[in-house]
């Protein structure tokens, strides 16, 4: 992104492998960056604006916390989704403790695929 950044929070490069339910289906993936308004994750599913999910993020102590998609794109065989916290988290200190952990590879998702 060019220019200056106009994000509200922070954002907090993390490599996190996390389950969410979709209807009665438990879909795997992978959270690439958090902030306390949102995070971007992979999944192998196609999901919609819109759309909300029920995600258990037990290294936040919150369960369970809503994800509301904000835009979502094909990353090869995956989609890259954008989503917003329904409510924003209120602390920003865990995801400060979660982004120092070796969270692996730094690459952005487009990059993995």
């Amino acid at each position: 992104m060019s220019g200056p950044e106009r994000r509200r929070y922070p954002r907090h490069r993390v490599r996190l492998r996390i389950q969410f339910l979709r209807g009665d289906a438990e879909v795997a993936a992978e959270i690439f960056n958090i902030s306390r308004s949102g995070c971007l994750f992979v999944t192998p599913v196609a999901m919609r604006p819109g759309e909300r999910v029920e995600v258990h993020l037990p290294w936040l102590g919150r369960s369970p916390q809503t994800f509301s998609v904000v835009r979502t794109r094909p990353v090869g065989p995956w989609f890259a989704v954008a989503a917003d916290f329904e409510p924003y988290l209120i602390d920003d200190a865990p995801l400060v403790e979660l982004a120092g952990q070796d969270p692996g590879p730094h690459e952005d998702p487009e990059q993995l695929f």
